[in-house]
């Protein structure tokens, strides 16, 4: 792809307003929400290349560690878990279009992140924009999406390790283009990357085709306490700490556990639940096939998403959340 369609581009306007911001700055925090994953993980890293090839200094930053299935990624051992002195001329943040998103990040930085310039660039439908310039895309499969078009409009460098950080974003938020989210303008923002040198493979085999044995046996323990209602097209299941300790696992290890319960067959709604420590909070990844939309479903629990993929944060005990959201998600299929 030589040009983006006209048909298919961001606003000539939001990518100019974008640029100017960029081009005014030096020192830029490029911030990914807390629980990353593969889409603002390779945004950020995939974006502090591009722009640090134009002379921007870039500092790639996160509440949490990036999973360990994330370490092939270039780049990926400068992510900061603090913005440090706060001496930034602009915050990007990417892949979540709330502060709070951000998790400790926005907790030890709140007065600086309230007061500085962003540029806020997400996919995700129940995003409100947090910056003062927002591209906010929901049809774009992933913000890894929007990233190749605004380097496309806005003439941008892309090299190689720019390419895999955001083919990766791709591939994990349309699980290899097999999502209804994919379309023709993800496959051909997929083709620049694969021009620029991305190759699919170094991406796949970690992610999808090698695991730890133990992780094997974490997904066991989840499948095996599975329960399903409505004829079998709602499932769920659940990890606490003991579970991790059951199975020899690590928290990190439950990436798209509510992706492999809606591969059961007949399900239409999947969810995945989870409290590791004391806290109160119970964390809920969901999955849904039309017609059910689970951004919809989680925005009304208090988190967001995608039509077919969202999560949520329960403030209750996971003795309390599972079955409130059970016993709703039941109405919702019944009352269809």
């Amino acid at each position: 792809m030589t040009s983006t369609p006209r048909t298919q581009h961001i606003d000539p306007t939001l990518v100019q307003q974008a640029m100017a911001l960029i081009e005014a700055a030096q020192r830029i925090a490029l911030i990914a929400h807390e629980g990353p994953d593969g889409d603002c993980l390779g945004s950020v890293l995939g974006l502090a290349h591009m722009l640090g090839q134009v002379g921007k200094t870039c500092v790639p930053a996160c509440a949490d560690a990036a999973p360990r299935v994330f370490s092939f990624l270039p780049g990926v051992e400068l992510l900061q878990q603090t913005l440090g002195d706060e001496h930034f001329d602009l915050v990007i943040a990417l892949d979540a279009g709330e502060l709070t998103r951000f998790g400790q990040l926005y907790q030890q930085h709140r007065e600086f992140l309230t007061s500085v310039a962003i540029l806020n660039i997400d996919h995700h439908i129940s995003s409100r924009g947090c910056g003062r310039v927002n591209i906010i895309d929901p049809t774009a499969a992933a913000t890894a999406e929007l990233l190749v078009l605004l380097q496309q409009q806005a003439g941008l460098p892309l090299h190689q390790d720019a390419a895999l950080c955001l083919l990766t974003g791709l591939v994990t938020d349309t699980l290899s283009f097999q999502f209804t989210n994919t379309t023709a303008r993800t496959m051909e923002a997929a083709a620049v990357l694969l021009r620029a040198g991305a190759v699919p493979e170094k991406i796949a085999k970690p992610i999808y085709r090698t695991h730890p044995l133990v992780r094997m046996r974490f997904q066991a323990e989840v499948i095996n306490t599975a329960q399903t209602d409505c004829d079998g097209r709602l499932i769920w299941s659940y990890a606490t700490a003991e579970t991790l300790a059951k199975a020899g696992a690590t928290a990190e290890m439950d990436d798209n556990f509510s992706g492999i319960l809606r591969d059961v067959e007949g399900v239409q709604i999947a969810v995945f639940f989870k409290n590791y420590g004391e806290s109160a909070i119970t964390d809920l990844s969901m999955r849904c096939a039309a017609p059910y939309n689970a951004a919809e479903i989680c925005m009304r629990l208090g988190g967001g998403g995608h039509a077919r993929a969202a999560g949520a944060s329960i403030h209750k005990p996971l003795a309390e959340a599972m079955p409130m959201v059970v016993a709703e998600l039941k109405q919702v299929i019944k009352g269809e």
